[in-house]
């Protein structure tokens, strides 16, 4: 769609673009008299988001975008909701029927007399306590508890003033840009109504969000508390459990015992090898000095013999004696002495063996090896008994090592039991600690602070009703013109040349206006003069200047104008002084201003009949110019071998039809089966359409509307 075909679309239905919104401005104007002025009241919240932490996050909340957007939408979802808002309608309620006659202020006289019409007198005394609004707000609890039938009830679903659902669409809620301001505003029709239901409607939501914040804390605290309780019976089972293990296993410091035991055998396998060495020693030392003790006996019995020989020796020398005393006695003392001397004798041999059998042959006296010996022997047997003593050590620690390994993996296992269950215990106890905190913050300062409260509007606001007005004539100008622009899209007929070549394929050689919708300004006589022009300088493209011309004219449709356009081709060929005969029905033939011929029943229903009439009569006719109106083709069927013989076939229709799949199924029929020239003439074009085809519309025109004209063009 062109910018041309836009201007022209809008300018030719400019009458319903420009006065459909007026009549519509007026007619808001007119009803908009009587509205009723609206007051409205605003209220600003501080909201303090840095209050809605966790309890265990140490107070701590990351405020990001989506964070800051999810927590003051759920602040506007607590202001409307129906709890908030009927706990709000209720003491607004209870406000107006605790008051001891009709205020203007709190409320008008109009709104107190139909208040007063929905409660029978004996329960409006029931439920009313003159200045004793929070009595009466229990009276009205009660009774709507009560009674389902209540006339609250009914208040809170359908009245004016006290009905959620009305309050809620009065209400707005938003965001003040991107601070944590809150703005809540109400508007009503009386002054004291708006300012009441806002200051009811603050107060029961700064109530609830501080309750709810306060539940949710005390549930938090009793939540942690309990948890804590079990945490605490799991630590002390588990140490009851690692210290009756340790008890049983006699264990005070598993590690350093372990350790203990691993030094003790080191030190215990050291004193061992070095206990072996020794023994070996000793062991050698004694085999050596034992040897030494072989002719230990042999000494002995040679002391014995030197011990019998001076005894010997003893009694011979006092036997000497006894003789000296008497005489003659020189000889047997003599003998005797030599007796003594061969005993000495003996013991010296005898002392030289005792000698030699005294010392060893490293020169070493037998009594000194002696004492080495026993030393030795003492050494060895107590260095035996140790090491048989060390031999029973080694065998109790390794049997305490094999007790003490397998207890490390368990008392490991105990131990990180405890530890768990320790960390825990401790979590939890943060978390309660933590919860506690945020507690007695909820208790020193409220999360939520008015920082405008809600002022009594004393003055209506600005009246809407010129908005009104506007936005009743530009939404109803941009409906005509949405409107209007859909007319075009959606509209399906052939409406110009273009798209009628696109829908039949088949080349538009001239186009004529709806003349039933033409301007009186415009000039017909020359319009109709350049239409069929153009449509014969179009057509004569189509066959040669000399010899005779058969022009057959045929429709989908009765009555879409082809006797009507032929009627003008008629008078141009005789303006021309061409010879034209016009072939067709009766009705046409009235008003040809050339000869005619008409086309009987006989001709229409007998094929041969038809052929030997456009053999004599048509062929062979002195004339140049034979125009032929074929009947519809659900009158006749069509005649194909004769069709070929004319010049050129013209389908005459309508551009403001539609199109429909039948015609197109039609013409690609005849199109298989046409040999000849096969065009399209388009009748009652509109005339913007018409331009494209034939040019600039001849009519009366200004001096600026020919410029723009001509600009666009």
């Amino acid at each position: 769609m062109t910018i041309k075909q836009i201007i022209r679309l809008l300018w030719k239905n400019k009458y319903w673009i420009f006065l459909t919104p007026i009549f519509v401005a007026v007619g808001v104007f007119l009803l908009t008299q009587n509205l009723p002025r609206q007051y409205e009241s605003s209220t600003l919240v501080f909201t303090n988001p840095t209050s809605d932490r966790g309890a265990s996050d140490g107070g701590v909340t990351r405020m990001d975008f989506y964070t800051s957007n999810n927590l003051f939408d759920n602040l506007t979802l607590i202001v409307k909701s129906r709890k908030t808002i009927t706990e709000a309608s209720l003491k607004l309620l209870a406000k107006h029927m605790a008051l001891p006659e009709q205020n203007d202020e709190v409320l008008c006289y109009d709104a107190y007399i139909d208040l007063k019409t929905h409660f029978p007198p004996p329960l409006w005394g029931q439920l009313a306590v003159t200045n004793d609004e929070e009595k009466t707000l229990e009276n009205i609890v009660k009774n709507l508890g009560e009674d389902e039938n209540s006339p609250i009830e009914y208040l809170l679903r359908e009245h004016e003033y006290y009905s959620v659902n009305n309050i809620i669409n009065k209400l707005s809620v938003s965001r003040k840009f991107s601070s944590d301001m809150m703005e809540i505003k109400y508007s009503s029709d009386d002054a004291g109504i708006c300012y009441y239901t806002l200051k009811m409607i603050a107060e029961s939501f700064m109530n609830g969000y501080s309750k709810m914040k306060e539940l949710e804390n005390t549930n938090t605290i009793a939540y942690f508390q309990n948890q804590l309780t079990i945490a605490q019976t799991k630590l002390r089972d588990a140490e009851e459990i690692l210290k009756g293990f340790m008890s049983d296993n006699r264990i005070l410091n598993y590690y350093e015992q372990g350790k203990y035991l691993d030094i003790a055998k080191l030190e215990h396998d050291q004193d061992e090898e070095r206990s072996r060495r020794l023994l070996s020693g000793t062991s050698f030392n004694l085999e050596q000095i034992e040897q030494m003790f072989e002719n230990f006996d042999q000494r002995q019995v040679i002391i014995e013999n030197i011990s019998t020989l001076q005894q010997q020796i003893v009694s011979r020398n006092l036997k000497i004696q006894g003789l000296s005393v008497l005489n003659n006695q020189t000889t047997q003392i003599e003998n005797i002495k030599k007796e003594v001397a061969s005993l000495e004798k003996d013991i010296k041999e005898l002392s030289d063996k005792l000698f030699k059998n005294s010392n060893s042959i490293q020169g070493v006296q037998r009594e000194t090896i002696l004492e080495q010996w026993l030393t030795l022997k003492i050494s060895y047997e107590d260095q035996k008994q140790a090491l048989d003593v060390m031999k029973t050590r080694k065998a109790y620690l390794l049997e305490k090592i094999d007790e003490f390994a397998p207890l490390g993996a368990e008392l490991k296992k105990l131990e990180r039991e405890v530890t768990v269950n320790e960390e825990q215990y401790l979590s939890i106890l943060h978390g309660l600690n933590m919860a506690y905190l945020q507690k007695y913050d909820l208790e020193m300062a409220a999360s939520q602070k008015l920082i405008d409260k809600p002022f009594y509007p004393k003055t209506p606001m600005a009246s809407k009703r010129m908005m009104l007005v506007i936005g009743g004539m530009l939404g109803t100008g941009g409906l005509v013109l949405t409107g209007v622009l859909l007319s075009f899209f959606l509209n399906s007929t052939i409406k110009s040349g273009k798209r009628a070549t696109e829908l039949t394929g088949l080349p538009v050689i001239g186009g004529w206006v709806n003349e039933n919708k033409i301007p009186k300004k415009v000039y017909l006589d020359e319009l109709q003069n350049n239409q069929i022009k153009q449509f014969y300088n179009n057509l004569s493209m189509h066959f040669t200047s000399s010899g005779q011309k058969i022009l057959l004219f045929y429709s989908h449709q009765n009555e879409e104008g082809k006797t009507f356009l032929i009627e003008f081709l008629a008078r141009e060929l005789l303006r021309q002084n061409r010879s034209t005969i016009y072939f067709g029905n009766q009705e046409g033939a009235k008003n040809m201003p050339c000869e005619t011929l008409v086309m009987d029943n006989d001709f229409i229903s007998n094929p041969v009949k038809e052929a030997q009439f456009w053999e004599e009569k048509l062929t062979k006719s002195p004339y140049e110019f034979i125009l032929v109106e074929l009947p519809n083709i659900n009158v006749k069927p069509f005649n194909y071998s004769l069709i070929n013989k004319a010049n050129a076939l013209i389908l005459v229709t309508e551009a403001n039809r539609t199109w429909k799949s039948s015609d197109t199924y039609l013409n690609n029929s005849l199109k298989e089966m046409i040999k000849i020239p096969h065009l399209l003439w388009l009748n009652k074009m509109d005339g913007d359409e018409l331009e494209d085809i034939n040019g600039e519309i001849p009519s009366k025109r200004s001096s600026i509307r020919t410029k723009v004209k001509h600009m666009l063009s």
